[in-house]
């Protein structure tokens, strides 16, 4: 059987100094990697805000391309998490549209719109402008009330 072998006195383990060198070195590193882990969070939240704002843009749009503001100048459109409330405001002067073949009056009524879209729910979004032309087709001797045209 052999016998013990002896150690050196300060063989034992980690000094004090090491240790601290070391929670000091992985101090540093925690620290970088917070930092790192909380700009990369900031970012992900400036895209998040930017696609939900991007996202209700085109839905303004969208509506506002189904809109005749001449028919429905105001109104609200409720689309779950958030609605679209919009107000037209004429800035031209109502006139006859022109017959297709150039001859003479047609049937509708035109004018130029400002369409302003906002979101009544969340002013952290800005409003959506839009310039559109409303209409309105004027009943004829031979188009009853009621009754649908081509």
């Amino acid at each position: 059987m052999k016998a013990p072998v002896a150690k050196a006195a300060g063989s034992q383990g980690f000094t004090l100094i090491e240790v601290i060198v070391a929670l000091a070195i992985l101090a540093a590193g925690l620290m970088g990697f917070y930092e790192f882990l909380a700009s990369s969070l900031h970012a992900a939240d400036r895209v998040r805000a930017a696609a939900e704002a991007y996202d209700r843009d085109r839905n303004a749009l969208a509506l506002a391309a189904t809109l005749n503001p001449m028919a429905t100048p105001d109104g609200v459109f409720p689309l779950g998490r958030y609605s679209i409330r919009w107000h037209a405001e004429r800035i031209t002067a109502p006139q006859k549209s022109m017959a297709a073949s150039g001859s003479g009056p047609g049937p509708f009524t035109v004018a130029l719109y400002r369409i302003v879209l906002d979101f009544p729910d969340d002013r952290e979004f800005a409003p959506v402008t839009v310039t559109k032309l409303g209409y309105d087709r004027e009943k004829t001797a031979a188009q009853p009330s009621g009754e649908a045209s081509n």
